[in-house]
């Protein structure tokens, strides 16, 4: 595609679309690792070192800046399950399909021990931080704990007994002073790992749960489920916080960043999304896998992301600054800057904050990069000026389709040519925006189990729908955010009620009230539960 006409996309796509600030910083793929193999597992080491684990037996380490191998080593069963000791010097344990061994290696890779118990495939592995106790999960239903302090006296501590099917995955929390699992049975337990007594019992997944992890400040946890959902759970009061919804297939793998801001998950058909977990905001889109991630991770200081999928590769993602202007927020003002200094080099004197891969020329990937840290999920809008009936953008929907002939041609992602797509339906669609703001009528009414809430906005605003019983009593709040003027009326864009309360929990039969909130407007209307 000609440089120029792909800056003029890339300026009028970003400028068109809905101009919600986006984080200064994004996580964008610098390398891919490939191999022979499902990657099934990956823990870091420290912040230059992770290891994986795959299904054809080999245990590897890799150096994250450079992508090259540190050691590797061949075993004879898959490994499903990696983890390191946060205590130093690092332990390595691994298990898999070998049902009864989990064994341990220094980090150099050199074998250390082994024990044995589980009587079926060892599915997950974790360490108590600051110590030398491993947790295991298996397909036989238990949990262990281990103590391998001593190389010459690994041993079995206890078993926690308690779910009905497999445990896909364990999760010891920062203070170690609980256990969190992942059960096929659908439930996410929590044990205390001093006594091995269950402590709660969790439900609210529509399937089972294949991934949990804990906040760094111990108070909340998330799980991952095949139900398509990330639910995020207070350990206070043992219920739903949340519900994240937007994947589009099984959830089986979730991890937070180490600060806390930032939750991310991967999916069976290779998506991974980030998360804002105190609100529950979807930040961002990773593509590039085509299979299931079984595996995600963040470095000890969150600056690098590897994820490890079913299609055989590893992929590094790396936490890159995409506020140009440096205001704190980003928009098309960042795009104008790199657009300012394309095609000249860092050594000439272009700007080198336009220079977000750090490569030292500033090119279309940067100009890549910015744009796709910018809020673009909503489709362009094009009002009419009421004189010659549209706004001209200095393009017509001829230049697009050839925009779109080009991009094809140059093989370019399909999230860029999805957009191309938009923008030219929304070039033949012009519509003027509403004018006034008003509260539709939820379809379907009566429902069950879920319902969609449509409405119109003249003018931006911050938007919040909430759900009310017929008492008056707070059921349900949905923070929207700040959205642009339009009509939020299909199933894409009106806000959606899944029929549950606050703690994950589905409403009763009846009668309930919602309330539309945008700036200064209000608007309530009635719909009914029916079961």
């Amino acid at each position: 595609m000609k440089k120029a006409m792909f800056l003029t996309l890339i300026l009028l796509l970003t400028m068109t679309m809905a101009q919600t600030p986006a984080v200064a910083q994004q996580y964008v793929h610098i390398t891919t690792h490939e191999w022979q193999g499902v990657v099934e597992s990956i823990a870091f080491q420290d912040s230059g070192t992770f290891i994986s684990g795959s299904a054809y037996g080999t245990l590897k380490a890799w150096d994250v800046n450079t992508g090259g191998l540190q050691w590797y080593q061949d075993e004879l069963n898959p490994l499903w399950a990696v983890a390191i000791s946060s205590r130093k010097p690092f332990i390595i344990a691994s298990g898999g399909l070998n049902n009864h061994v989990i064994e341990t290696r220094y980090a150099s890779g050199a074998w250390r021990g082994e024990v044995a118990g589980h009587t079926a495939a060892i599915l997950s592995l974790t360490f108590k931080p600051g110590e030398y106790l491993l947790a295991s999960g298996s397909d036989d239903k238990t949990i262990r704990i281990w103590n391998v302090a001593n190389a010459t006296n690994l041993r079995h501590v206890r078993t926690l007994k308690g779910h009905a099917s497999r445990v896909w995955e364990v999760a010891w929390s920062p203070n170690g002073q609980t256990l969190a699992s992942a059960g096929d049975d659908g439930t996410v337990r929590l044990w205390n790992p001093n006594n091995g007594k269950s402590l709660a019992v969790l439900r609210g997944h529509q399937g089972p749960v294949n991934a949990v992890a804990w906040s760094p400040d111990g108070q909340t946890f998330a799980s991952g489920s095949s139900d398509e959902t990330i639910r995020i759970w207070s350990l206070k009061t043992k219920r739903t916080l949340r519900a994240l919804k937007g994947h589009k297939n099984s959830v089986v793998s979730v991890a937070f960043a180490p600060n806390g801001n930032i939750l991310a998950s991967g999916d069976c058909c290779g998506q991974i999304r980030l998360w804002k977990p105190e609100n529950g905001n979807h930040l961002s889109l990773l593509t590039g896998h085509n299979n299931k991630v079984r595996a995600i991770a963040f470095s000890p200081y969150g600056k690098t992301l590897v994820s490890g999928s079913d299609d055989g590769t590893i992929r590094v993602w790396k936490l890159l600054p995409v506020d140009v202007n440096n205001d704190g927020s980003v928009t098309f003002q960042d795009i104008i800057v790199v657009a300012n200094n394309y095609g000249r080099t860092v050594a000439g004197g272009a700007n080198r904050r336009a220079d977000i891969n750090n490569d030292g020329t500033i090119d279309i990937e940067d100009l890549i990069l910015v744009s796709k840290a910018i809020d673009t999920a909503a489709a362009p809008s094009f009002a009419k000026d009421g004189q010659s009936g549209t706004r001209s953008y200095g393009f017509t929907e001829a230049d697009v389709e050839t925009w779109i002939r080009d991009a094809k041609q140059a093989n370019a992602a399909l999230d860029r040519i999805a957009s191309l797509e938009r923008l030219l339906e929304a070039l033949t669609s012009v519509e003027a925006p509403p004018t006034a703001t008003a509260l539709l009528p939820n379809y379907p009414n009566p429902f069950n189990p879920e319902t969609w809430i449509p409405y119109q906005l003249a003018t931006r605003a911050e938007v919040t729908v909430s759900i009310y019983a017929a008492d008056g009593k707070l059921v349900r709040t949905l923070a929207l955010g700040q959205l642009p003027a339009g009509v939020y009326q299909s199933r894409g864009r009106a806000a959606y009620w899944d029929g549950r309360n606050a703690q994950g929990e589905l409403v009763a039969s009846g009668v309930y009230f919602y309330t539309l909130t945008a700036g200064d407007f209000t608007a309530t209307k009635k719909m009914l539960v029916r079961k």
